[in-house]
């Protein structure tokens, strides 16, 4: 790769270090063994959290500018409580980059990347020809965040990079959302990243606090969060500023800890004062002294004279960074003034010239901006932020849209209703292009709040905020704006808004009777003919609205006449929404056929419409119905499908569905770890949106991935079976009864639950899961007359495989489970058919974990008929496909066979021969049951199994087979 040009050090930083850095040795020491893993290839990520002053920046300073004199390339990029474009901090530290070498200097590393990155800095074009394509607008987040990502690791393998983003809670959540994605992309990278942020209010950023807990899941990610400086470094401070002897240093210092806290800025800036003011020695006897910084910048502000004050008051208004030329043009004084408060500003330490710059100047901290802005009243800042709008406006330059919004909603009383207005829809309409969505949403929501508006035109603005927070994951915050809006006397509006309120409910899983009532009511009340496409598609979504009320036979109807209604008009997208809505009207097998159609043609769909929110939706369907009906080419292109609406929406909520189809593909391959880590990516996805139930998704997969690796063992210690109940998820409960074995606790939950309709069940998604649950048990206790009740609900899915929720929880083919069933009750004709059945499914969807439990089970039933030879090769091959993956729970199935004496005669388990024992001892069933801890009705079943298995006639013949195969040791 040809030698690109690291860029120059940013002045701020270069001027940070020019002060004395003290009391951070241990900070440093970490960051230098972050640096030995850096060079090592691990990417290492240091947070740097504290309240404002604290010295996060200095000590940021400190890192990149030793970096930097070892010829490490620091790129240095910062967020500003300004209205910013999205990703700012890395368009910056682009920028510095791209303009620090000759043209062309840099077309290696960007190559196949730039045209994205142009999204990021037009200084691309100094490197690359525009000629090719620019990326199209609907183009997925995904693509850039992986172009830059891809860019950072092509300059890491020509020489380590240090990433510097400073204030980062101001950041907006696309930035975050892509520091995340650089972390994870770079994980193997010379990269260290160094982050500054406050921890305080109001600054202090939730959506950063949340990503940052989640991001301490990776390896090579730590915070440092800096408290305040203690007397010795205070002392230290002193001495070397003042000139002052150790013993004074440290008499001044404990003063300086006591009024400051120990906040780097606040003991600068008191300091500085001081020796104003006579110096250290008034500090016991001077009580003007500022207790706070904000009390400081009044009084330098005061002593400027009104003018210069006017002139600052502007400049902060302007932006954390100003131009003289924009603030030339704000004033109506001579120029000769404006530029002589700025000198006076810079002598006095407020205020600072851009290294490299044309005019343009910096508050030397956001503190000190903070504090004049803080200091204004409402009608000055009003007019001010008209004068500042009024300045920029004329600049061609999009990226000031969103400063320019900011500008005019601050000043619209002042008679800018119409920019405004226009302003805040460009930076809304900028943010959706960016696939910003919470940024879209604001501005929307800003606009809306303009008293001028009338109620249609505000119901839009609001309209269009609630989209942008259902496609952000905001889905709480869209229905209470959608549930708003519903209460308005328009009737159509009534009407849009409940179909925008069931699309923020379904998405999260909300299951409730809410949308299905705002819908029927605007229905009826909105005065459309039948054939208007509004009805029918409001009619569609209705239909799923009734789904999620629990109402599946009416929603069905009304989904059906909905698609008919939209084939009759003739209107493809309104078709398209009808048969989309469908999909969620059951997954039962009776609807796997029509479900698979539905998805296909939704898939079709939106590919030719380009329509990547329907795909996103119509793949998710299509990959459970594929997986239900054992379609694995249709598995593998709802997947693909999925993969593409993701990245192309940028939508967590398509992130996380598909996740989850990424956990379940790993498990049926027996990666168990990936399957973890998908899970991982899944909860926190969720948690992103506000997901109504990521948790118990995630509890599903992980029970799922630890019953196959035997993690579950540890908790028998835990579990006696007595448990409670109540605020339990008692499917869970049997499931982890059933594999530690716990008779007791197997047979409560299954009375329970067998003690409730089934049928009212058939059409929840988690239905299949509790099924399996109960069969488990029913089977592992030998229960009869359970197998009995629930063999008609399992043939309904013979054939077939078993899949329950998001996708979170797959079994295999069902037919595993009649052939278990046909075993219990002597039928070994339909067992073998089964099996048959069910190996030929597994094979055919490639799931090495249920192909070896299917082997392992079929192992087992050719033992207890007494066909050893075909029972151990089955169990060799079993164990052998098992122990590759880890899959303890099948190893230990297999072992049971190929170890000898695992099995009793006549295919007894090993607890029907522990029943024989003491049946032979003449125990009545009671009795037994005390004895082994278990239920009468479990002692009795045993029993009876063990009768029909020997051929015994009673209890007497028993006993003597126990005496005859030598079973009563």
């Amino acid at each position: 790769m040809a030698q690109w040009v690291p860029p120059p050090l940013p002045a701020e930083l270069i001027a940070r270090r020019r002060g004395p850095l003290v009391g951070r040795d241990a900070e440093l020491a970490v960051f230098e063994q972050a640096w030995e893993r850096v060079e090592a290839g691990n990417r290492q990520a240091v947070f740097i959290g504290g309240e404002p002053g604290a010295g996060k920046t200095r000590l940021a300073a400190e890192v990149a500018g030793t970096l930097f004199d070892h010829g490490v390339a620091v790129l240095v990029g910062s967020s500003t409580a300004d209205e910013d474009l999205p990703y700012s901090p890395f368009a910056e530290a682009l920028d510095r980059l791209l303009i620090a070498g000759p043209p062309g200097s840099m077309a290696a590393p960007l190559g196949e990347v730039g045209a994205q990155l142009r999204r990021l800095s037009p200084q691309v074009g100094r490197h690359l020809s525009d000629d090719g394509p620019a990326p199209d607008v609907g183009s997925a987040r995904q693509a850039l965040f992986d172009a830059l990502t891809k860019f950072l690791r092509c300059l890491a393998a020509d020489r380590p990079v240090a990433l510097i983003l400073d204030d980062l809670h101001w950041a907006q959540l696309p930035t975050l959302a892509l520091l995340e994605h650089v972390l994870i992309g770079c994980a193997d990278a010379r990269v260290l990243v160094v982050v500054t942020f406050r921890t305080t209010e109001p600054d202090r950023s939730d959506d950063l606090a949340t990503r940052l807990a989640e991001l301490h899941r990776f390896d090579g990610v730590r915070r440092l969060d800096l408290a305040g400086l203690d007397t010795e470094a205070i002392a230290e401070f002193v001495a070397r500023t003042q000139q002052l002897a150790p013993a004074s240093a440290r008499t001044a210092a404990a003063l300086l800890r006591e009024r400051t806290g120990g906040n780097p800025f606040f003991l600068t800036e008191l300091v500085n004062d001081l020796e104003i003011r006579g110096g250290l020695a008034t500090l016991s006897t001077q009580q003007t002294v500022p207790a706070s910084i904000g009390d400081a910048i009044a009084r330098r502000l005061a002593g400027l004279g009104t003018a210069v004050r006017a002139v600052i008051e502007q400049a902060a208004v302007l932006g954390q960074t100003f131009d003289l030329p924009a603030l030339i043009a704000t004033r109506e004084t001579e120029v000769g003034a404006t530029l002589a408060a700025i000198d006076s500003a810079e002598a006095v330490g407020l205020v600072r010239a851009v290294h490299d710059s044309d005019g343009e100047f910096a508050f030397v901290h956001a503190l000190t901006r903070e504090s004049v802005l803080g200091g204004m009243a409402a009608s000055r800042l009003r007019i001010m932020h008209a004068r500042a709008a009024e300045a920029l406006e004329g600049r061609a330059d999009p990226s000031l849209v969103p400063r320019l919004a900011n500008h005019f909603l601050v000043a619209h009383v002042l008679g800018y209703h119409e920019q405004a207005l226009r302003y805040a829809r460009q930076a809304a309409r900028m943010a959706e292009q960016s696939l910003a969505y919470e940024d879209a949403a604001k501005w929307f929501e800003r606009a809306a709040s303009l008293p001028e508006l009338n109620l249609a035109d505000r119901a839009r603005l609001h309209l269009d905020a609630a989209a942008n927070h259902v496609r952000g994951g905001s889905f709480a915050r869209a229905r209470a704006i959608y549930e708003r809006i519903g209460g308005m006397d328009d009737p159509l509006m009534r009407l849009e808004a409940a179909v925008g309120y069931e699309e923020a409910n379904w998405r999260p899983g909300q299951s409730n009777s809410k949308a299905a009532d705002l819908l029927a009511s605007a229905l009826e009340s909105c005065g459309l003919q039948a054939e208007d496409p509004r009805y029918v598609q409001a009619l569609g979504s209705f239909g799923r609205a009734l789904a999620f009320a629990g109402e599946a036979a009416r929603a069905r109807e009304v989904g059906a006449d909905a698609i008919e209604r939209a084939r009759a008009i003739d209107n493809a997208a309104v078709l398209l929404h009808t048969l989309k809505t469908s999909l969620w009207q059951g997954l039962t097998p009776e609807m796997s056929e029509i479900q698979a159609q539905r998805a296909a043609e939704v898939s079709r769909m939106s590919m030719s419409r380009r329509d990547y929110e329907s795909l996103g939706a119509a793949s998710h369907f299509h990959a459970m119905v594929s997986y239900l009906a054992g379609r694995p080419d249709g598995l593998a292109a709802a997947t693909a499908d999925m993969r593409r609406a993701a990245q192309t929406c940028g939508q967590a909520a398509f992130g996380f569905v598909g996740a989850c189809i990424e956990e379940a593909l790993a498990y049926l391959r027996g990666d168990f770890a990936g399957a973890e880590r998908w899970a991982d990516i899944a909860l926190r996805t969720g948690d992103l949106f506000g997901a109504d139930d990521t948790e118990g998704s995630n509890g599903v997969q992980m029970f799922m991935i630890r019953r196959e690796t035997g993690d579950l063992k540890r908790f028998g210690e835990f579990i006696d079976g007595s448990e409670t109940f109540t605020g339990r998820w008692v499917p869970g409960l049997l499931a982890l009864y059933t594999e530690l074995k716990c008779e007791r606790g197997m047979t409560r939950a299954l009375h329970q639950l067998l003690n409730r309709n089934l049928s009212d069940r058939l059409e929840d998604a988690q239905w299949p899961m509790e099924l399996v649950f109960m069969v488990d048990a029913a089977l592992e206790l030998s229960h009869r007359e359970a197998v009995h009740a629930l063999r008609p609900f399992v043939s309904r899915y013979a054939g077939k495989n078993l899949v329950a929720g998001q996708f979170v929880a797959l079994f295999g083919s069902a037919d595993r489970y009649l052939a278990r069933i046909a075993a219990l009750c002597g039928d070994s004709a339909a067992a073998e058919r089964h099996f048959a059945a069910a190996i030929e499914m597994d094979r055919r969807m490639g799931s090495v974990v249920h192909i070896s439990e299917t082997l392992a089970r079929h192992a087992l039933f050719a033992a207890s008929c007494g066909r050893a030879e075909d029972a151990r090769s089955l169990a060799e091959e079993a164990r052998l496909i098992a122990g590759a993956i880890g899959q303890t729970r099948v190893v230990d199935l297999a072992d049971k066979v190929l170890t000898t004496g695992s099995l009793g005669p006549d295919g007894l388990t090993e607890r029907e021969v522990e029943v024989l024992r003491l049946l032979a001892e003449g125990l009545s069933n009671r009795a037994i049951g005390e004895r082994l801890f278990i239920s009468t009705n479990t002692a009795a079943n045993h029993v009876r199994n063990i009768l029909i298995k020997t051929g015994a006639a009673n209890r007497t013949q028993a006993a003597m087979y126990a005496a005859d195969h030598e079973l009563l040791g």
